[in-house]
C-alpha cells in the first residue's frame, strides 16, 4: 500500500532467541543476501505477515493461487455475473472477515481491509492500493494486471461489504485495469492509520 502520509512512530521491539536447524538459517541467510537486507529484517517480515495474514487464513479455506490462473478464470464468468457474485461472497464476507481477524465492524477496519489485508502485495495482493486520505474524504486507487472483469468484480465486492459495515455512500470508477474509490468520512471517523 502506498499512503500519502506521515508514517505513525517506531512500536517498541523486544529480544527473542530461538533455535532453527542449519539448513532453514541457511536459506534465510541466501533470501537475505537476495533481497539485500539483513536476516533479521527477513525474519521480521516474515513474523509479519504471519502476524497480520496467515495466522487467520490458515484456519479458513484458501488457496494460493498464480495470478495468470485467477485472470483466465475471471475471463469465462459472464459480465451479467460479476456483479452478482461480487455482491453474494461480499455479503457473507462483510461478517466473517472482521470476526476471523477480530476485529471491528467499521470504517477504520475497512481501511485496513483494503489497503494491507487486500492490497498488499504482502497478503492477499488482489492489487495495489493507493490511498490518500483529505480532509473529508478518502480516495482509494486500487492497480491490479487481472482485466476489466476483476474491476468489475472488486467495485461491487467492496462497495457491498462498505455498505454491510457501515452505511455510507461510495462513488468509484472501474477501468480496465483499475478501480477508483471515493468515500465521505463517516462521522465519529478517527484520521489515522487503522488497526496496527
Amino acid at each position: 500500500m502506498i499512503k500519502a502520509r506521515k508514517e505513525t512512530k517506531r512500536q517498541k521491539t523486544i529480544t527473542r532467541t530461538f533455535r532453527i536447524k542449519d539448513n532453514y538459517d541457511l536459506i534465510l541467510t541466501k533470501e537475505a543476501e537476495r533481497q539485500n537486507i539483513s536476516v533479521n529484517v527477513l525474519m521480521d517480515k516474515i513474523l509479519r505477515r504471519f502476524i497480520l495474514f496467515y495466522r487467520f487464513t490458515d484456519r479458513i479455506s484458501m488457496i494460493n493461487l498464480p495470478k495468470r490462473i485467477l485472470k483466465e478464470i475471471v475471463q469465462y464468468i459472464p459480465e451479467d455475473q460479476i456483479e452478482k457474485k461480487a455482491e453474494e461472497f461480499a455479503s457473507l464476507d462483510a461478517v466473517d472477515f472482521f470476526s476471523s481477524l477480530g476485529y471491528p465492524r467499521n470504517y477504520n477496519s475497512f481501511i485496513y481491509l483494503i489497503t494491507e489485508h487486500f492490497g498488499s502485495s504482502k497478503f492477499a495482493g488482489w492489487f495495489q492500493c493507493f490511498y490518500h486520505s483529505l480532509e473529508n474524504q478518502d480516495f482509494f486507487h486500487l492497480q491490479h494486471d487481472l482485466g476489466r472483469k476483476w474491476s468489475m468484480f472488486l467495485d461491487q465486492y467492496l462497495r457491498t461489504i462498505l455498505k454491510k459495515i457501515i452505511n455510507i455512500k461510495v462513488e468509484s470508477r472501474i477501468y480496465d485495469f483499475a478501480v477508483t474509490l471515493k468515500i465521505s468520512h463517516p462521522p465519529n471517523t478517527r484520521k489515522k492509520d487503522p488497526m496496527i
